[in-house]
C-alpha cells in the first residue's frame, strides 16, 4: 500500500473512532497534573488542539500520523493507535498520554507501563467543542479554549444564519474513500449518519444523501448511487492535496462512467484535498465552511426559482 493510502486510511479510522463507547480502563486522568510538561498525542485532532491552546512546547511525542503544524513533524513518533512503539513511550518518558476512548492497544500499553492516559472524545463537532474545553481545563489554558470554542460557535452560527430552510435543500452525497483517478468506480465508502460530515452538510445548507442509513459509513456501488442521484458529490481526498493536475482530472474523470446521474450532467462534481477534511479537529470550521462555498450557489438558485 502506498503512503497517501495509508494516510487516507488513518484518517478514516479516526472518523469512524467512536469515544461514546465505555471504557473498562481505570480512571488515570486523576494523576495528570495541569504543570505536565511532557506530552504525548496520539491523534492529529488532539495534537493539533495542545498546539492551538499554546502546549506545543509540551508535546514531546505524536502519533505516526500527526503532520499539522508544520513543526510537529519533527518530533519523534510513538506509532499508530493500533500499533504503539513500546519503545519509543518509554523512552520519552511521558507523564501523560492523551487517546480516543476506542485506542484500546494504546491504554492496554499505557496500563501496562503505568502511564496516566487522558481519554478525549471528538465523533462530531459537540464533542470536538468538549475536548477542546477538556484539555484547557486540563492543562490550565481555559481562557484559551473558551476563546477557541467560541470564535468556532460564531463561525458556525453565522453558515447557520445564512441557510432558507423553507426553500428546498441541495442533495448532497459525500464520499470519504473510493480507488480515486483509476477509470473505475470501485470500493466507494460514503458519510452516512456519521453526525461529522452528515453535521458539515446540514450546516452548509445541503441534505445528504442517503439520508437515513444504518450506517455511519455505509459502502455504495454504482447502482446504488445512481438510484439516489444527489445534485452534488463532494470527495474527501486529502491524499490527493500534492498531487499533479492531471491525477486531479483523472480523478474528476472517473464519474464520467456515471453520465446519467445528474451530478456529473451539470458538472457539480467537487474535490476538497485539504488535509483538514478528513480531521475532526479545530481546523473542522474551515470545512464547514469550505462545503457552505460550494453550496451557495446551489441554494441560491433554489431560492431563486421560488
Amino acid at each position: 500500500m502506498q503512503k497517501p493510502e495509508k494516510y487516507l486510511l488513518l484518517c478514516l479510522v479516526l472518523l469512524l473512532c467512536s469515544c461514546k463507547e465505555a471504557t473498562e480502563k481505570p480512571d488515570t486522568s486523576a494523576k495528570i497534573s495541569c504543570d505536565s510538561q511532557r506530552i504525548i498525542s496520539f491523534a492529529p485532532a488532539l495534537t493539533e488542539i495542545l498546539f492551538a491552546l499554546g502546549l506545543g512546547d509540551r508535546v514531546i511525542g505524536v502519533s505516526n500520523f500527526c503532520r499539522y503544524p508544520p513543526e510537529v513533524q519533527s518530533l519523534p513518533k510513538a506509532g499508530g493507535l493500533l500499533d504503539p512503539n513500546l519503545e519509543a513511550i518509554v523512552r520519552l518518558r511521558p507523564d501523560c498520554v492523551i487517546v480516543y476512548a476506542n485506542h484500546t492497544s494504546v491504554l492496554d500499553l499505557l496500563d501496562r507501563l503505568k502511564i496516566p492516559a487522558l481519554v478525549a472524545s471528538g465523533d462530531d463537532l459537540p464533542e470536538i467543542l468538549q475536548t477542546i474545553g477538556l484539555l484547557g481545563a486540563t492543562f490550565n489554558r481555559q481562557q484559551q479554549a473558551e476563546k477557541m470554542v467560541t470564535e468556532m460557535k460564531n463561525r458556525l452560527e453565522q453558515l447557520r444564519r445564512a441557510l432558507q430552510p423553507e426553500h428546498p435543500l441541495p442533495s448532497v452525497m459525500v464520499i470519504v474513500w473510493r480507488e480515486r483517478g483509476q477509470g473505475t468506480l470501485k470500493n466507494i465508502t460514503v458519510a452516512g449518519n456519521d453526525q461529522f460530515y452528515s453535521e458539515m452538510v446540514t450546516i452548509a445548507g445541503g441534505k445528504l444523501l442517503p439520508d437515513n442509513p444504518k450506517l455511519e459509513y455505509p459502502t455504495l456501488g454504482a447502482e446504488g448511487i445512481l438510484q439516489l442521484n444527489p445534485d452534488l458529490i463532494i470527495e474527501i481526498a486529502p491524499e490527493l492535496q500534492e498531487k499533479t493536475e492531471k491525477l486531479l482530472e483523472q480523478t474528476l474523470n472517473d464519474w464520467r462512467l456515471l453520465p446519467e446521474l445528474t451530478a456529473v450532467k451539470k458538472q457539480n462534481i467537487f474535490l476538497i484535498t485539504d488535509d483538514y477534511a478528513a480531521i475532526p479537529g479545530p481546523r473542522s470550521i474551515l470545512l464547514a465552511e469550505k462545503i457552505a462555498a460550494i453550496l451557495t450557489p446551489f441554494v441560491q438558485n433554489n431560492e431563486a426559482s421560488h
